[in-house]
């Protein structure tokens, strides 16, 4: 009786308690944007500059960087998201058609996508990888 007791105990925590602590794969491609989608990342760009950026459903996409507010959208491109800030360059020539989505911006920075709890890992085609934090909302009111 002794015996199955502490076999039941054994069970019990093994099935119960490890996989709390047990690390789940992360989601990549479409499947990390998902958790994505509808909130807020914080991190650092590339040259060490505060980063928060706000993705909504629609496509539309909002950061501030070092302080500076901006306006884009983002695509799901594959496996990729890219998004794209370009109409907020210098006031370019807005007579050509260059403010439409053709898919094939050269404007649009793509990006590989990890998210792992409540982290993102996005990649350039570089390879090189940038780590941010996941916020639920916009919690910046971006």
């Amino acid at each position: 009786m002794r015996a199955s007791l502490i076999v039941l105990a054994t069970t019990f925590l093994t099935t119960v308690i490890a996989p709390a602590g047990a690390q789940t794969a992360p989601l990549t491609g479409a499947e990390a944007w998902q958790a994505v989608v509808g909130n807020t990342i914080v991190g650092k760009t590339p040259s060490g500059e505060a980063m928060v950026e706000y993705f909504a459903p629609d496509g539309a996409a909002r950061q501030r960087v070092d302080g500076k507010p901006s306006d884009g959208s983002w695509t799901l491109r594959g496996a990729k998201v890219c998004t794209d800030y370009s109409h907020d360059d210098d006031d370019e020539d807005d007579s050509e058609a260059s403010d439409e989505d053709s898919g094939d911006d050269e404007e649009a920075e793509c990006f590989g996508l990890s998210v792992q709890g409540d982290r993102l890992t996005v990649t350039d085609d570089a390879g090189k990888a940038r780590d941010f934090r996941i916020l639920p909302g916009n919690a910046e009111k971006l």
